[in-house]
């Protein structure tokens, strides 16, 4: 199984303890996108015990075209795409990629998310599993000729709401996406990276760039409701201003940088009359 699978996962000012979450990949082969503006592959490579690829860029590519570049050095037929504070374990991870087979039309295979601090251990498949229209993206085995097909992220996004623009173009296709029911991961959700003031901005300033730009591309979009949180927001940014309740400043701000950073996509984008 070891040559059908790839892990490909973008890290973000990823903290030690994450990295070392690592490790439970390392009998396969690991490709890192570092979200970094220097090489950090020595620093990695002290906490993840296993042979890995190393990319990054100078830019902030964004996790949309960081996963594109890493799924464009894939070579084997599936590939693992996860977050650095997931825990799954090797039989988890076996009944996988058993589950991409069940079916010929299976694209993507993702487990079930537990809350508890250990992963339950599961029997052997038995078409344990269930037909889904969303899965958690956060950790799924995909399989790498029909995400060609379709297409993986669509680049336009930067963070946020890519995921859900995958499921739905999944839904119009021919593909399916399963859960497997035997198949079971921890996800420490939120602590993947650093959190504090500088990265609440710029996920929130994404958010709503996102959330705006979901809404263009699937003919959902209301303008009198960008409209009003344009105004709803600069309507109280002077009293938490004056309150001085940095949090509420944070999220005034990036609502509105988010919203006028989804007008400047529609302003400028060359084909966006054929979104």
């Amino acid at each position: 199984m070891k040559d059908n699978l790839s892990i490909i996962i973008t890290l973000f000012k990823t903290p030690a303890d994450k990295l070392k979450i690592l490790n439970q990949y390392k009998k396969y082969p690991i490709l890192i996108f570092d979200q970094a503006t220097k090489d950090n592959s020595e620093l990695i490579s002290k906490n993840l015990n296993a042979e890995f690829e190393y990319f990054y860029s100078e830019k902030n590519l964004g996790l949309c075209k960081s996963t594109n570049f890493l799924i464009s050095k894939v070579k084997t037929k599936y590939f693992l795409f996860t977050q650095a504070d997931i825990k799954i374990d090797e039989s988890s991870i076996s009944n996988l990629i058993k589950g991409m087979n069940l079916r010929n039309d299976v694209i993507f295979a993702g487990p079930v998310f537990n809350t508890k601090n250990d992963i339950k251990k599961k029997g052997e498949i038995d078409k344990n599993y269930e037909l889904k229209s969303n899965l958690d993206a956060s950790l799924m085995i995909c399989d790498i000729d029909k995400v060609k097909q379709i297409g993986f992220f669509d680049e336009d996004f930067f963070l946020y709401w890519e995921d859900k623009d995958l499921m739905e173009r999944v839904k119009k296709s021919s593909f399916k996406m399963i859960q497997l029911l035997n198949a079971s991961v921890v996800h420490d959700s939120g602590n993947s990276t650093l959190n504090n003031l500088n990265v609440q901005f710029i996920r929130r300033i994404n958010f709503k760039y996102g959330e705006l730009l979901f809404d263009l591309k699937h003919k959902k979009i209301r303008i009198i409701k960008v409209l009003r949180q344009v105004f709803q927001n600069i309507f109280f940014l002077p009293f938490n201003l004056i309150i001085l309740n940095k949090h509420k400043i944070v999220e005034n701000i990036s609502q509105i940088i988010g919203i006028f950073k989804f007008i400047k996509f529609i302003l400028f984008k060359k084909n966006s009359k054929n979104i």
